[in-house]
């Protein structure tokens, strides 16, 4: 048998909405063929206000006066019986044709005269054929003053220019990429200029030398010049002290700048100097690609809650746990759970044999009764 529910009614008696309703209650007025609805709680479940929802008080009536609110859209053009007379009223076709009928035409004109102020608003304009000043011309005095001049600019910055063909010998700007290619065809050389030219005065230290004692000045030299056994003492060697101190010892050595080495294959456990990238391949192979929140021991540690009995207390807790496959079966105490869950006594009954001794079921009116 199917179930019946009907709403809160009036058949006969006053037309109008009842005098009281709850929130969310709707009753249906026969007498004025509306439907109600109560809007609003007070806080007690009662309504502040009834509303029509539907029929005569929620539609157009055909008869009798009505407010209407909101923008409404009409299928077909609404007609009117009465001409406007109140300013909110709407214009019949008629009442409006009438009064359009003493205006002027759509197409017509006015002679400048006609149009109040536009002859001197016309005459304190520019004529067409006219010049400015730099000054007259916002911005533009500053906007020269940004660019440089054809003769002698005194250019700022860094400034760029196309790179001349490799060769080119003409009053064409060389830029920087042009020097260093020119440059780089002379070669690398063969000489330091630190070794040969101690005292950085463009000639060379042993040509100096020469110049200060001509040989052809030199009296009683011999013809040969026989190798003969003779040892020097550091500083009687130009610069080597310098080139000495520039290098590290085997003991020790406190070394600066970069130090690079090459990079000992991966394992290897000797006495083999270690580069970066060695130590990044063995970390890298520690932490096996984990992620980055948990690539270090102190996260790791941190992930496990610092707790070093981590494994114990996961199985303690577990062992505190309801089994998936037991679907509540292993409730130590249901009645308990049940009463916890605010199921009550209405949990263990029957789908057809459900009583229920007082209270209230919300949201549910089988019959709303009469008004």
């Amino acid at each position: 048998m199917a179930n019946t529910i009907q709403f809160k009614r009036r058949q006969a008696g006053n037309a109008g909405a009842p005098a009281a309703l709850k929130s969310g209650e709707v009753a249906h007025n026969e007498v004025d063929d509306t439907l109600y609805i109560g809007k609003g709680d007070d806080g007690s479940g009662n309504a502040t206000a009834i509303v029509p929802l539907a029929g005569a008080g929620g539609f157009v009536a055909r008869v009798g006066s009505q407010t209407i609110d909101g923008a409404k859209t009409f299928s077909s053009v609404p007609k009117s019986s009465k001409d406007a007379s109140a300013g909110t009223d709407l214009v019949r076709k008629s009442q409006f044709d009438a009064g359009l009928a003493g205006k002027a035409a759509a197409a017509h004109g006015h002679a400048i005269s006609e149009v109040s102020g536009l002859q001197a608003t016309l005459d304190g304009k520019a004529a067409n054929g006219h010049t400015h000043g730099i000054a007259d011309v916002t911005g533009l005095q500053s906007a020269l003053i940004a660019k440089a001049p054809l003769t002698s600019p005194a250019l700022t910055g860094t400034p760029t220019a196309p790179t001349a063909t490799g060769g080119t010998n003409t009053t064409q700007l060389a830029t920087t990429a042009f020097v260093q290619s020119a440059l780089a065809g002379f070669g690398a050389g063969d000489m330091l200029k630190s070794a040969y030219d101690a005292d950085n005065d463009g000639k060379v230290d042993a040509a100096e030398v020469a110049d200060s004692v001509p040989w052809a000045g030199i009296t009683g030299k011999p013809s040969t010049f026989a190798p003969a056994a003779h040892s020097h003492a550091i500083s009687q060697v130009s610069g080597l002290q310098a080139a000495i101190d520039a290098k590290a010892g085997l003991a020790s050595p406190a070394f600066t700048g970069t130090p690079s080495a090459p990079t000992a294959t991966s394992g290897t456990n000797t006495t083999q100097i270690a580069s970066t990238a060695f130590v990044q391949a063995a970390i890298a192979a520690l932490i096996d690609a984990a992620p980055g929140a948990l690539n270090t021991l102190n996260e790791l540690a941190a992930a496990l809650g610092d707790d070093p009995n981590f494994a114990t207390t996961v199985t303690n807790g577990l062992a505190g746990k309801l089994a998936a496959s037991s679907n509540l079966a292993d409730l130590p105490n249901k009645g308990t759970a049940r009463s916890n869950l605010g199921l009550g006594s209405l949990a263990t009954q029957a789908a057809n044999a459900v009583a229920i001794t007082g209270g209230s079921i919300t949201g549910i009116s089988l019959d709303g009764g009469t008004f």
